[in-house]
């Protein structure tokens, strides 16, 4: 899915897992989607990129996010696991600079909510 400024520039790229059999996403040899993400983070980190938690996942240098909306649970992926296990499966990355990614300011949400009414 692709989101766009207001002049119809690229502003996000989101890719969602397949899950399916189907591809996935990779970085750098990585296979991004449909794992645990603590997995990806780890792999990630052993390769040398920085990562951040973000409020579904992570940011990751140089500039996209993996995520999980929690709508996979970790038996999807471990058959063993238990009903309550609590490890996350990441379900998609969205690509853009690393930045956009950060938490907003509380002054950026009031800016936000103001220009809505």
């Amino acid at each position: 899915m692709l989101t766009y400024t207001a002049d119809d520039t690229v502003e996000v790229v989101e890719i969602a897992y397949s899950g399916d059999g189907g591809e996935e996403v990779y970085f750098d040899g990585v296979q991004l989607t449909y794992r645990f993400l603590e997995d990806v983070v780890a792999d990630l980190a052993a390769r040398g990129y920085g990562y951040e938690p973000i409020d579904i996942g992570y940011r990751v240098e140089p500039g996209f996010a993996i995520w999980s909306m929690g709508s996979r649970w970790a038996r999807d992926l471990d058959p063993d696991a238990d009903e309550d296990d609590p490890r996350q499966v990441c379900e998609g990355v969205s690509v853009a600079p690393y930045d956009y990614f950060r938490p907003l300011t509380e002054e950026e949400v009031e800016a936000y909510i103001r220009s809505l009414r």
